[in-house]
Parts: structure tokens; C-alpha cells; sequence
């Protein structure tokens, strides 16, 4: 697999470069390969995509760019310039030259969360003139329909996804979500359907434990359990986070046990991101598909995590446990938290 790693990709949340690094750590130690720069909430890459980065931020983009490279992780730098794209090649070849300056080498043109129809002829004939113009830089490519659940009217019949495919250049690799905005797995017939239609090799965009959907509920559990899943047979996968360090570092530790198949127990991934022993009382709340008693067992433990338990990660899941505590003293006499977190109740 050529790509594993982490995105910055999510709403709501802008990592510091002292962050940043601290991930990078992670990544290298989990012996993971790849930092895909994509923050929503960084201006500079999505609503004033046409402006040139401040030099201080360009500073501090070339510099991490290094510090990759001597780490031998790929450093992927997005541009998202289609939310007011008017022929403005100009400008998108501007940002790149500004990107090839400070030696990076991975580009990545994204056209996602744009809200409204797309073309997929003209997304590939953008990223198609990057690639002829810049030889000495490798592009990607995020498409607006980025999963099967989005694909219109379905994945087979969509004519974006045809004309993408069919008009993008050959060696362009295409991130992919999966059967889901959010996907629990990736089974080898699915990714075998998806590669044969889409023509493309494809890097998983993996947002099982972003919440930037969500908040502040945090995913906490083993990544892609499904044995069918073969994601040796991808072009790479790599995880959208949440922005919470200390949570990231170990969905990063959940995605190695997966690739490289360590077949570590949950439980321990649990202390070594420094989580007490009374946390697997409640872990099922920290599911995806996340479910609860409401027994006084479980407040029990709620309260205990709130108030008799300290870590640098308990500060990032504080707020969640609070409302975790509202719902099982059932204070959500609406259901309202259920729905928000995918919660159910079970006896």
C-alpha cells in the first residue's frame, strides 16, 4: 500500500503547527507513511483559495513539508479551489507554483462539499492541466461525488462519475470514501466494484472517526473489524481525524493495528492512549454505531471518567461525557441525542 496515514480535512477545527508535529511523531512511530493538508477551516486553502498564503504560513508549510521528508512521510498538500472556480487557472496555478517552491511534490485538487451539481468533465479537465503543466509534481484528485451514497442518481448511473472517469488522466489517483460519507468498512468485492467502475486507483478518504458531523461525540473503537475487508489491494488509505491530538493519535494506532495487522486487543490501545480500565465499561458509547443500557452502572462509570479521572485526553472527550451523563439520567426526553450520536438503547 503506498499511502497510510492521516488527513487534516475536517470542519471546525485547526490544528497548530506544534500539533501538527505531534502527529507526525505518531505517524512515524506507527510506522505509518503519509500528512494529507487539507483543513476546512485553513482560508487559505478553500474560501480564499485564490489569495496567496502569508509568508509566516508559508514559512511554516515548507518547513513541515521538510520535516516530512526527513521523516519519509509524504506530505499531500490540497487545494480546494471549486467553490467559485470561473476559468481561473490563473490563480489555481499560482498556488501550485507558490506549493513547488516550497519543494512539494504531492498536489491534491479537491472538489468536495461543494453543495450544488458539478460537472465531472470539467473537474478532470482542471486537474488534467495541472498535471500537463506541472511535470515534476504528483496530483490526486477528490471528486464532489466522493461515495456511493452520494453518487446521483446512483453510483452506476451517475454521468459525473462517467465523465470524470472517462476525461481524467489515467495516472490521477481518486480519493474515495467508500459505500458512505461515512464508511465502517471495506470489503474486497466493494473495492473491486469501485476500482473497475471508477478506472482509477483509489486512496481511501476514511471518516469513521471524524466528528466533525457530530460534535462532540468521539469514535473510539477498533478500525475496519470486517476480515473481508483486503486493503492491501488499495492504493492507500489514510483517516480523516477530528482535531482532538490526543484522540487522533490513537485512531493513527487503530488504522496501523489494521494495515499491518498487529491484531493488538482494543483494550490496550485504550491504556496506551492513556484511558483508565473503567472506560471498556462504557466503550460501547463511543462507538460508531453506538448503543447504551442506561443502567446505573454505566452512570456510575460516566461519573467516575467526569470527576475522579484525569489525562491530557480526558479534556478532549469532557464534553462529550457530560452529555453522555444527560442521556442516561434521561434528560433527553426528546430522543434528540440519540439521533445526533447514532445511539440506541438496548436491554
Amino acid at each position: 500500500m503506498k499511502f497510510n496515514g492521516y488527513i487534516e480535512g475536517y470542519f471546525g477545527k485547526l490544528l497548530s503547527w506544534g500539533e501538527r508535529e505531534e502527529i507526525l511523531k505518531q505517524i512515524v512511530h506507527q510506522k505509518l507513511n503519509t500528512y494529507f493538508y487539507c483543513p476546512k477551516e485553513d482560508p487559505y486553502h478553500r474560501l480564499n483559495w485564490k489569495d496567496p498564503y502569508p509568508e509566516h504560513i508559508n514559512k511554516r508549510l515548507g518547513e513541515f513539508n521538510k520535516n516530512c521528508k526527513v521523516n519519509k512521510v509524504k506530505f499531500l498538500f490540497g487545494i480546494s479551489p471549486g467553490i467559485d472556480f470561473q476559468n481561473s487557472y490563473d490563480e489555481l496555478f499560482k498556488k501550485i507554483s507558490e506549493a513547488e517552491l516550497l519543494e512539494i511534490s504531492d498536489v491534491v485538487i479537491l472538489f468536495d462539499d461543494l453543495f450544488q451539481q458539478q460537472s465531472g468533465k470539467d473537474h478532470a479537465e482542471i486537474v488534467n492541466r495541472c498535471n500537463d503543466k506541472y511535470k515534476d509534481i504528483n496530483f490526486y484528485c477528490v471528486p464532489s461525488e466522493y461515495c456511493e451514497q452520494l453518487a446521483k442518481p446512483t453510483f452506476s448511473e451517475s454521468i459525473y462519475l462517467k465523465e470524470l472517469s472517462k476525461n481524467l488522466s489515467d495516472e490521477i489517483p481518486l480519493f474515495w470514501t467508500g459505500s458512505k460519507v461515512v464508511s465502517s468498512s471495506y470489503p474486497q468485492e466493494a473495492i473491486e466494484g469501485w476500482s473497475e467502475a471508477l478506472n482509477h486507483k483509489l486512496i481511501i478518504w476514511d471518516n469513521f472517526y471524524a466528528n466533525d458531523y457530530c460534535v462532540p461525540k468521539v469514535v473510539m473503537e477498533a478500525f475496519d473489524s470486517n476480515e473481508q475487508s483486503k486493503l492491501e489491494n488499495l492504493e492507500g488509505i489514510l483517516i480523516n481525524g477530528t482535531g482532538l491530538l490526543n484522540v487522533d493519535k490513537f485512531c493513527l494506532e487503530a488504522l496501523a493495528n489494521k494495515v499491518f495487522l498487529r491484531k493488538e486487543e482494543i483494550p490496550r490501545l485504550f491504556e496506551k492512549a492513556g484511558l483508565p480500565k473503567e472506560f471498556e465499561k462504557v466503550s460501547n458509547l463511543f462507538k460508531l454505531n453506538a448503543s447504551y443500557t442506561g443502567s446505573e452502572n454505566e452512570i456510575r462509570t460516566i461519573e467516575f471518567l467526569l470527576w475522579e479521572w484525569t489525562a491530557p485526553i480526558k479534556q478532549e472527550i469532557y464534553p462529550y461525557l457530560h452529555i453522555l451523563r444527560k442521556l442516561l439520567k434521561k434528560e433527553d426526553s426528546l430522543g434528540l441525542l440519540e439521533s445526533r450520536f447514532n445511539m440506541k438503547r438496548v436491554d
